[in-house]
């Protein structure tokens, strides 16, 4: 479909113009020569705003929900129902089969990442074409592919994608679901094979504002169009909270590892460094199997995993797997050995996040150095909570830039500090001399920390870029 007489067809419209189309978006920034503009409702205002600016980057057709301004003089497509549509005009633009595609989506304030990833990594296992999409950008079988930016992809941008790697059989695609895309409906008219919401703590309030409105945009995944009842890790206080409310409201699936009630059953015997076990008792995969995987709670995002899959993959496939070789994602409780001593770095920006690493690392360590900062433009009030969390487990505390964005770094950590007075604390604005200063502390009893970017390559600050990633920099000085 790449003419607009056949767009107008689609939609059973009768024109005499014929057009030829070179591309489709919803973005006026993204529009090139001989665009269809799509013009729906935006987070802010509806696209027809930007109409103009998409005339002038080359847009030479419209396609709106809403009558065309007296101001248009190019061709315009009105459907009053669009959104209703969009995702089957979608597939029928791009030539996609839509049998060809299981989408799985995932939400949840931590693990989304390595829950998807290690799906996705399974039905490579499993010889199966697989697509991972969201924080890390977008992995096709085992190569990597930049994306815009969100952890979840506008529906006209995840199209192209799909459509530029030319799927032509059954692809299992895993998808990270945001609190910000959920509350924008950003793919809700999707067709989803299994959803799942792994946890709900505190997060993104600079964008939600309130705590409660943030646990209803994640709640939000229960209303998405899915083959198989949503599945839900009942694990966390909040979601065991909503439990009553959501039974009573939806038809799901409950995982725990801690009741054994539930059809979704595991129990998790955590060794480290030896190699961990988890007792699977799922309807269709009763199974104990090996893990290698640390620190604990990644074993939990492992259950999800075959939670998430046991809808799509038989439980004797899923059985006759080799689990001990999975790797986790980039930037995701990633260890070092350094001729200095032992690194840990992860993603972890959040109280819990930070909780779940620091108690469990503490299990293993004398003693940690922990570096970590907090975002600039974002939710303020979790600086003091990480802070307090930090108290709690690190021997050393380095507090250090993290996207300081528009905000001052000093302001930042003022927020963090408060009043308080702490003996084991510095403030270093430099991340590289944060982290140089963490490898001076090491000792053969210690292990240095460093959460909060994890697999990001750039540092934010004052509208800039600024390359960086700590990965890369504790690589290159493993022997300073």
């Amino acid at each position: 479909m790449n003419s607009f007489s056949s767009i107008a067809s689609f939609f059973q419209i009768d024109t005499q113009v014929d057009l030829a189309i070179s591309g489709i978006t919803d973005d006026s920034r993204s529009v090139q020569g001989n665009f269809l503009f799509v013009a729906r409702p935006g987070v802010n205002c509806h696209g027809l705003t930007f109409v103009e600016d998409a005339i002038k980057n080359g847009a030479t057709c419209i396609l709106s929900d809403k009558p065309p301004p007296l101001s248009i003089k190019i061709p315009y497509i009105h459907v009053t129902n669009l959104e209703r549509v969009l995702i089957k005009f979608l597939f029928k633009f791009y030539n996609l089969d839509e049998n060809n595609f299981l989408f799985h989506g995932i939400t949840g304030t931590n693990g989304k990442t390595s829950t998807a990833f290690i799906a996705h990594q399974i039905m490579h296992k499993l010889g199966r074409p697989s697509c991972y999409i969201g924080t890390l950008g977008a992995f096709v079988n085992t190569n990597f592919f930049p994306t815009k930016g969100n952890s979840t992809p506008g529906i006209f941008e995840l199209f192209q994608l799909l459509a530029d790697h030319k799927f032509n059989e059954l692809t299992y695609i895993f998808l990270e679901l945001s609190s910000h895309a959920l509350e924008q409906n950003r793919l809700s008219s999707l067709p989803f094979t299994q959803t799942m919401l792994l946890n709900i703590y505190s997060d993104h309030l600079d964008y939600h504002l309130t705590h409660e409105e943030y646990v209803q945009a994640k709640l939000a995944i229960l209303d998405l169009p899915s083959k198989y009842p949503p599945i839900i890790h009942t694990d966390s206080a909040v979601v065991q909270s909503s439990l009553w409310a959501i039974e009573h409201k939806h038809q799901v699936f409950f995982l725990s590892s801690q009741d054994a009630a539930r059809p979704y059953f595991y129990k998790k015997i955590f060794k480290h460094p030896e190699t961990s076990n988890i007792v699977f008792q799922f309807p269709s995969f009763r199974s104990t199997k090996n893990l290698s995987l640390f620190p604990e709670f990644n074993l939990d995002n492992f259950a999800c995993a075959i939670g998430l899959l046991s809808n799509s993959c038989s439980g004797s496939e899923l059985e006759a797997l080799d689990y001990t070789d999975l790797e986790l994602p980039p930037g995701r409780s990633e260890h070092f050995i350094c001729s200095q001593g032992h690194v840990f770095i992860d993603y972890a920006h959040d109280p819990e996040a930070m909780k779940n690493i620091l108690s469990s690392l503490a299990a293993s360590y004398d003693e940690l150095v922990l570096i970590f900062g907090c975002g600039g433009d974002r939710d303020k009030l979790k600086r003091p909570q990480m802070m307090r969390v930090a108290e709690e487990f690190a021997h050393e505390i380095i507090f250090t830039s993290d996207n300081n964005r528009s905000e001052s770094f000093e302001m930042i950590a003022a927020d963090a500090v408060g009043t308080r007075q702490f003996k084991n604390l510095s403030i270093v604005k430099s991340r590289p001399d944060a982290i140089n200063q963490g490898l001076r502390s090491l000792n053969s009893k210690n292990i240095l920390v460093i959460l909060g970017k994890g697999h990001e390559i750039f540092m934010e600050e004052g509208g800039k870029f600024i390359p960086f990633n700590d990965r890369e920099y504790i690589l290159g000085n493993k022997n300073t």
